[in-house]
């Protein structure tokens, strides 16, 4: 929903005991999505299946010295010009890279090391949530190496124990962490706080970012600065000094693509339905995504099966309407209902619109593969994300796709006696194989499974969650269902839609004005 400036909209929402989990909220509008976020968490309505003491929320961003303004000229100017990395990353709006509070030389207090505080002998589950524009991120913990992953993109999953952990923007996770006894402390030469490190990969440059782990209730070594300045000394950087280290302490994998593939599944909770198995694909999609440079544009730009989509014509909605505006208001896209017959021969894709239709009852296998940029010949990796309910990723592979090579890989990883059977998802990794190849040619490949229902009709985006990328064009366009299938499930507001299709129409308040002419309705019992 896009409302204007100074204005309000209150959104109310009524999630499914299936839908606990970690999520978060953020704009939609150019780069707005690098600090417009912000965690969202649905709790568990009955006890979750896994026990733990407190949860932590670690949320993981960038930040650009640039404002957004800025960065969306760049990407949209002709010739454009590539931002680049960011310049820190941000861990719950810390970047960790300057001196403790007490330092004589310290800056603002963003700039300290966000600290975990944490107490002996418990279990923790940390939800990670990746709000970065553009980095991927790995990171870990001096002396605990003990993650067990329980949860993926608002879903559980089936223990999995890691080192480290990996995740790019979008993307969330839970992993719970076991945090020591005093005796094992004293093992470690009775040390109170251990350092977090994280680094950046498959970017220009590697940006690092340092946290603190900090047991709160263990008695200070002698001659510690209470306010946790330092409780070793500053030589001994893998431990915790006044000021973060100026080498990595942790030596983390500078490969990223085989990070727990083929790996995660879901237990069999109420409300999570059984992934299709290959019997039940109705229909098969496959995208090839690249960066190419446009010659009539004069600008490069993200190509989704050879279109880009953008806020507005022509490389974008060939008309100003909203399509989910415009199925609500007259029943069709471009004046007209996609179907069957005009999807045939074409990839899949409605020519009329550039949507992907699909119809309840449909079990759609999508293969997005990653080609080599034109004329550059450049890959990169792509976080792909979609819109309307989790799919079921069946994973991933370098080269092109073959439903031969991707059989043998769901064999390989089979469980009981069966083939891989995926796990449910909303965001994960296209990855990049190489730096370069040859201009057009696939090189990594990744496979998803989605079943249309009454439950995901509507409109709705599949894009690479890459702000830049974004806003370059790395879109899909999906309509699940029919018009009257789709308008049968909205809700209007007193009896119509009409403030919906009005940019800062009735169901928008403003600031100062609260009580003045805005429609409201409740949709769910208090």
């Amino acid at each position: 929903m896009a409302y204007p400036p100074g204005h309000f909209f209150d959104y109310e929402l009524h999630p499914n005991a299936s839908e606990a989990g970690t999520s978060f909220y953020h704009s939609h509008v150019g780069f707005q999505a690098n600090t417009a976020s912000g965690p969202l968490i649905v709790m568990d309505y009955h006890a979750p299946p896994f026990e733990y003491d407190e949860e932590i929320i670690l949320q993981i961003g960038d930040f650009y010295l640039e404002d957004d303004q800025t960065m969306e000229s760049c990407l949209t100017s002709s010739p454009n010009v590539w931002p680049g990395d960011p310049a820190a990353l941000m861990i719950n709006g810390h970047s960790g890279l300057a001196p403790y509070a007490s330092a004589t030389n310290a800056v603002d207090p963003s700039c300290e090391p966000w600290t975990m505080n944490v107490v002996t002998g418990k279990r923790y589950r940390v939800r990670v949530i990746g709000t970065t524009a553009l980095s991927l991120v790995l990171f870990g913990i001096i002396d605990h190496d003990n993650l067990t992953i329980i949860e993926t993109d608002n879903s559980y999953v089936n223990p999995v124990e890691t080192p480290y952990m990996q995740v790019d923007t979008g993307q969330r996770f839970s992993f719970l962490l076991e945090t020591k006894e005093q005796s094992q402390l004293q093992q470690l030469e009775g040390h109170s706080k251990f350092w977090i490190q994280f680094a950046t990969r498959e970017g220009a440059s590697t940006v690092y970012a340092y946290a603190i782990l900090k047991y709160t209730d263990i008695d200070l070594k002698q001659g510690v600065d209470a306010d946790g300045a330092c409780d070793y000394p500053t030589g001994a950087s893998m431990w915790c000094p006044g000021s973060p280290p100026s080498t990595p302490v942790l030596d983390l994998p500078t490969t990223v693509t085989d990070w727990l593939e083929y790996t995660f599944m879901n237990p069999a909770l109420p409300g999570y339905e059984r992934p299709p198995n290959d019997t039940e694909i109705t229909r098969r999609i496959i995208i090839n995504t690249a960066q190419d440079f446009d010659t009539e544009l004069g600008t490069t730009v993200m190509n989704m099966d050879r279109w880009s989509w953008f806020d507005s014509p022509p490389l974008g909605p060939s008309v100003e309407t909203p399509y989910l505006v415009e199925i609500l208001q007259n029943g069709t896209i471009n004046g007209r209902v996609p179907d069957r017959g005009s999807i045939n021969g074409s990839g899949g894709i409605d020519p009329y619109s550039l949507a992907y239709p699909a119809w309840i009852g449909e079990v759609l296998e999508i293969v997005w593969e990653n080609d080599a940029s034109v004329p550059g010949g450049i890959y990169g990796p792509h976080p792909l994300h979609a819109h309307g309910g989790p799919y079921w990723d069946m994973g991933s592979g370098s080269g092109s796709w073959s439903a031969e090579t991707h059989a043998q890989l769901l064999q390989n990883h089979s469980s009981n006696g069966m083939p891989y059977p995926g796990s449910r998802r909303d965001t994960t990794m296209l990855y990049k194989y190489a730096l370069q190849g040859q201009p057009g040619v696939t090189n990594g490949w990744r496979v998803w499974r989605v079943r249309v229902t009454e439950k995901n009709v509507g409109v709705w985006l599949m894009h690479c969650h890459i702000l830049q990328h974004v806003i370059m064009g790395q879109s899909t366009v999906w309509v699940f269902g029919t018009p009257d299938e789709i308008k049968a499930h909205t809700q209007p507001v007193n009896g119509s839609l009409e403030g919906y299709f009005t940019y800062g129409g009735h169901v928008v308040g403003k600031t100062g004005e609260e009580e003045k002419g805005i429609m409201v309705a409740h949709f769910f019992d208090e």
